[in-house]
């Protein structure tokens, strides 16, 4: 036997949008951002430290050349991990945009 018998049938309303705080649009925001910001500074950075180095004809100023490729190189080991907050906040920025 069926079970919706004696009772109307259930009307097509959609789900209610689910509301989500002011907190977690915050952290969205953050880690949407804060891998685009780090990625552009260590960049300029490193590009910077290359052209001081270049620029000074003496020997003396290798040293910012070998701090700009560890500067680039902590932002190749970190890729994975900027990389994985950026998706993250730009999932959950969609979920409280739809």
């Amino acid at each position: 036997m069926r079970e919706s018998i004696g009772y109307p049938p259930r009307p097509n309303v959609p789900s209610a949008r689910r509301v989500y705080s002011r907190r977690y649009r915050v952290w969205a925001h953050v880690l949407l951002w804060t891998p685009i910001a780090l990625t552009v500074a260590g960049v300029v950075l490193g590009l910077g430290l290359f052209a001081a180095a270049d620029a000074d004809p003496t020997y003396s100023s290798s040293a910012l050349g070998y701090l700009g490729l560890v500067v680039w190189g902590g932002l190749a080991v970190l890729s994975p991990v900027l990389l994985g907050s950026f998706i993250a906040g730009l999932v959950m920025l969609i979920r409280t945009r739809s």
